[in-house]
């Protein structure tokens, strides 16, 4: 009876030895996995990328253009006479020219100056002379080529004031007695054609 009982007891102590065994590797095989989901989860979160995207703008200067636009016609004025004459405004033409008449070439000092009268509005004859500038040769279809006087001359155009050269010719057939050409237009007119008199001349004798 007392072996029996002896082995009882055996057994009971190694039963509950094997217990906490057991419930030592159950603890410990429910903790460890834990933790390692915890490691997982906390590697393969995404990570947030924040880009900032600039947008260049590029902006054109817009430069003011300074020309002056002015109509075919226009009046045109001479601060050395103090004359105020109409005048055609003529992109074709290469070099101004004005209504002179009684043109004749002297010598003055051994150079050589050409007299001539300026007409005004009212037919009033303006007695001029001026140095010859140079001598240019107009071809004519059907009759022999003219010979034309030019001579350095100040003229008024709306704002603008210009000393150009000027030639000199008969021009009582034609309805404007000056025509304004490139040589003065160049770089500084516009013209828009369907326009008239859009600007009274400046009076003032500007000197370049």
């Amino acid at each position: 009876m007392n072996k029996i009982l002896f082995k009882i007891k055996i057994y009971f102590l190694i039963f509950i030895l094997f217990s906490g065994c057991s419930t030592a590797t159950k603890e410990e095989q429910v903790d460890v996995p834990s933790k390692s989901i915890e490691k997982v989860e906390e590697v393969s979160k995404p990570v947030e990328k924040i880009i900032y995207k600039e947008k260049i703008v590029y902006v054109e200067e817009k430069v003011k253009d300074s020309k002056i636009i002015v109509g075919k016609n226009e009046y045109i004025y001479i601060p050395s006479e103090k004359l105020k004459l109409k005048a055609k405004i003529d992109t074709g033409a290469t070099t101004t020219s004005i209504h002179a008449l009684n043109i004749k070439p002297f010598e003055r000092d051994g150079k050589k100056w050409i007299k001539f009268d300026l007409v005004d509005a009212d037919g009033k004859l303006i007695n001029k002379a001026l140095p010859i500038s140079r001598t240019v040769y107009i071809k004519r279809h059907g009759a022999k080529n003219q010979k034309r006087y030019v001579v350095k001359m100040r003229i008024n155009l709306a704002t603008s004031s210009q000393l150009v050269d000027v030639t000199l010719t008969d021009r009582s057939k034609f309805t404007y007695p000056v025509l304004i050409g490139k040589n003065y237009l160049n770089g500084v007119i516009l013209v828009d054609v369907s326009k008239k008199y859009m600007h009274e001349p400046t009076t003032k004798l500007n000197k370049e």
